[in-house]
């Protein structure tokens, strides 16, 4: 009987929690003998994971690595623990590993990949996206490893195999000199919740109006997100400002990282005294379900997505998807059979004479621009002109294409699918 050991630096509420819940449950539904263990520095809600069938050990030196630290100590304190675990037969599937969030986890894994346990390096990030990360990685690797710091996260090894989640990071990969036989490009599940359908989608549209203040006559549109600076929350409340007759403009959730609350506190303080009419933080007051169920549209404006949920999920709650054409994530997608009919590539605005794209101007000139435009709303008419989409970007949506693009997420993106994807990978460790 093999053992699956799934290994994260946390489990809080997120994307990579979501996922390794999923991950749990599809390896389980697939082979229900499989022994599956989860390795955490932290779990908030530990009974999900252990509902869907596994065992969690709890070790704080998986977390974050923090600079003031005994890095020599923490190496060997980790080296204990896994050699406590580790079994001969484990297959390691290791989430995040070279991101840079705990340089020592890295070293350490890499040097059971080196005795020949057998390793999934499952990336949704990447350290060189990222440049305090990947210079805190090649700082803490050389002060406790003589290895070069490409060997340490990209060694050629049999042993090891690669998940990512599009074609794009495949190539990224590759280019750093991973064999792209070793590459799989492994879609995130997407799953429905049993029961949606079943609710009266009129009568939660109109509780969530009484209860949100909103305006009846308007359409609702919801941005599900986390408001961190990726998501590119001005050229939202760019959008929310231009539209504000033709809909209700919503986003659901703050951000939790510290470093982000700053800006986000900014752009509501900047909405409140504009009189932009975006309601921050709608999540808090109406169920995530309820909330998608009650749209229009979701909307996103993310510059970067490692897999973009928000482009599927919708779409299982019959909501179409509408906002930014991401190209590391659309041709994945619509190479599936999933139609976008309301995705932009950008809104290109005039800044200092010259045209360029509104979410590559800097937050305190995306909020000069606005301000522009609500001290002359002659502009907008320049705006419009110059982004024709802008007039067309609430149309209706035929319920035949949404039937569609939910029938091929169901299929294509199921718990089954998922799981078949990860047995071919673990079955490559057999020979």
């Amino acid at each position: 009987m093999k053992r699956i050991i799934i290994i994260h630096y946390h489990l809080n509420p997120g994307g990579v929690t979501r996922i390794i819940e999923s991950q749990v449950q599809a390896l389980r539904n697939s082979d229900p003998s499989s022994e599956i263990l989860v390795l955490t520095a932290s779990c908030e809600n530990p009974e999900l994971i252990k509902k869907a069938g596994a065992q969690i050990i709890l070790e704080y030196r998986l977390n974050y690595l923090h600079e003031n630290t005994d890095y020599v100590a923490e190496y060997e304190a980790l080296q204990d623990f896994f050699s406590g675990i580790l079994r001969k037969g484990d297959i390691l599937h290791v989430h995040n590993l070279n991101l840079g969030k705990n340089p020592i986890l890295t070293l350490v894994i890499s040097e059971w990949i080196s005795k020949g346990y057998p390793v999934v390096n499952h990336a949704h990030d990447f350290a060189e996206d990222r440049p305090p990360n990947y210079q805190f990685l090649t700082q803490v690797i050389k002060k406790i490893s003589k290895r070069s710091v490409k060997d340490i996260l990209y060694p050629d090894r049999e042993n090891l195999q690669y998940i990512v989640l599009n074609s794009s990071d495949r190539i990224k990969l590759i280019d750093l000199g991973v064999d792209k036989e070793k590459v799989f490009v492994v879609p995130n599940p997407v799953v429905l919740s049993a029961d949606h359908n079943e609710k009266d989608r009129s009568g939660i549209r109109s509780s969530i109006i009484e209860k949100l203040n909103l305006v009846g006559s308007k359409k609702i549109i919801t941005y599900p997100v986390r408001v961190i600076r990726r998501k590119n929350i001005g050229e939202y409340v760019l959008l929310c400002h231009l539209l504000r007759d033709k809909a209700n403009w919503l986003v659901t959730q703050p951000p939790r990282n510290p470093v982000e609350v700053r800006p986000y506190l900014e752009w509501k303080k900047f909405c409140m005294l504009n009189k932009i009419p975006l309601y921050f933080e709608a999540g808090n007051y109406v169920d995530f379900e309820s909330l998608i169920l009650a749209s229009d549209y979701c909307f996103t404006t993310s510059i970067k997505e490692g897999f973009g949920m928000v482009y599927m999920e919708p779409w299982l709650f019959n909501i179409p998807v509408i906002g930014r054409n991401l190209s590391n994530i659309s041709p994945d997608l619509k190479k599936a059979g999933i139609v976008f009919p309301l995705l932009y590539n950008s809104i290109n605005v005039i800044w200092n004479n010259t045209t360029t794209d509104f979410a590559e101007l800097s937050m305190p000139d995306q909020m000069n621009y606005i301000a522009g435009l609500i001290e002359n709303p002659d502009k907008a008419k320049d705006l419009f002109s110059q982004n024709g989409f802008l007039e067309k970007l609430l149309i209706s949506v035929d319920q035949s294409l949404i039937d569609k693009n939910k029938a091929i997420i169901l299929q294509e993106f199921s718990l089954n699918n998922y799981a078949k994807r990860l047995e071919r990978i673990y079955q490559k460790f057999a020979g």
